[in-house]
């Protein structure tokens, strides 16, 4: 089975995390390629080469020029054909069905948050009703991102072709990199600084902490800048590392204590689940995407509210007992999300698909 994942780039995010973790071993059974539209270098682009996934990029300027669809069209005509071609975030989500109109391709498109800018304008409705229509299979990472999707399509897709597979990471990696911890004094943050992020929370709970306590964020984006004018103004920046995107992930995760996952809404806590994998407790923000992953297993805060986040904290800290309980419990939960579980059923729906030619 020949099978093409597009995405718009491999910069550091959750979507890239996810194909450099399941595309190598999905690659060991079927011919699997990969196309970006856009070169952003990236540790996952290296992590995918050194196992033998074959990556091709058109090397777009913007990612929002219509012509975008046109050279995807070019690309998919001076290849044999792909029995499934499996899509991720926008804007691909519209040039894909554009660029194989009339081409009977089978496509699949994966719904990774249970929120975007998309749907606080209500001309969008119809430009995505029309683009979703395309699709054979509507992938949703968790059930709040399928509610939501059906909430903003209304009965437009609710007609058999979504269903949930819930993220997954390679557990037995992350376990193997963790460490034994005297004190939990080190707080992790792993999340792009984007809108849908909320790294200002945890500045601010900083601000309410002992000074012993250090925070590390890791990854890039647009509102770093201003995460960083924020520590300065609350007196915290000696205590808060901004160290970028990394492909070290597991090793930063075996030397933090504590993580920290706030946002303002997600559709799946992958980064969540892979602390949980290293028997770290995770305190996140109570909202859908992260409470599904958490509640049972760690510590939930509502959104924006430094106070209750900083006694979470606290509590970890002050209470070895319940530390090292949530700990366990981290370790036990993580196991359900095992990627092996996500790229079996993944290649179900490839196969269904292929065989209905």
């Amino acid at each position: 089975m020949r099978i093409l994942q597009i995405i718009n780039s491999l910069q550091i995010g959750g979507a890239q995390r996810l194909l450099a973790d399941f595309l190598p071993l999905m690659n060991r059974q079927h011919d699997v390629e990969l196309l970006t539209l856009k070169d952003d270098p990236s540790p996952f682009a290296q992590q995918l080469h050194e196992v033998g996934v074959k990556m091709h990029c058109l090397n777009i300027k913007s990612l929002y020029n219509p012509l975008v669809a046109l050279k995807i069209r070019r690309f998919l005509k001076q290849q044999p054909r792909y029995d499934v071609i499996h899509v991720h975030l926008f804007p691909a989500l519209y040039w894909v069905p554009l660029a194989t109109a009339g081409m009977r391709q089978h496509l699949t498109w994966t719904e990774h948050s249970t929120s975007n800018r998309r749907q606080q304008k209500l001309l969008f409705r119809y430009a995505d009703r029309m683009a979703y229509s395309r699709y054979d299979k509507i992938i949703c990472i968790s059930q709040a991102t399928c509610d939501s999707l059906n909430e903003w399509m209304g009965t437009q897709a609710d007609d058999g072709r979504l269903c949930v597979i819930e993220n997954g990471i390679d557990t037995a990696k992350f376990k193997s990199q963790k460490t034994e911890r005297r004190q939990p004094h080190t707080l992790i943050q792993v999340s792009r600084f984007e809108a849908s992020k909320d790294q200002d929370t945890v500045i601010r709970a900083m601000s309410l902490l002992p000074k012993d306590i250090q925070l590390v964020f890791v990854g890039d984006g647009s509102r770093m800048e201003d995460c960083k004018a924020l520590c300065t103004k609350l007196n915290v920046q000696d205590r808060v590392k901004f160290l970028g995107a990394r492909a070290d992930i597991t090793q930063l995760l075996s030397e933090a204590d504590i993580a920290v996952q706030s946002s303002h809404w997600e559709g799946f806590g992958l980064t969540a689940v892979e602390a949980m994998a290293a028997g770290l407790p995770v305190i996140a923000t109570n909202v859908d995407g992260l409470r599904q992953v958490v509640e049972g297993a760690g510590m939930l805060f509502q959104q924006g509210d430094e106070k209750e986040l900083a006694q979470a904290i606290s509590k970890l800290i002050n209470t070895p007992t319940f530390y090292q309980e949530l700990s366990e419990k981290s370790l036990q939960q993580a196991k359900q999300y095992d990627i092996s579980n996500m790229t079996d059923k993944y290649m179900e729906i490839y196969e269904a698909l292929s065989e209905s030619a």
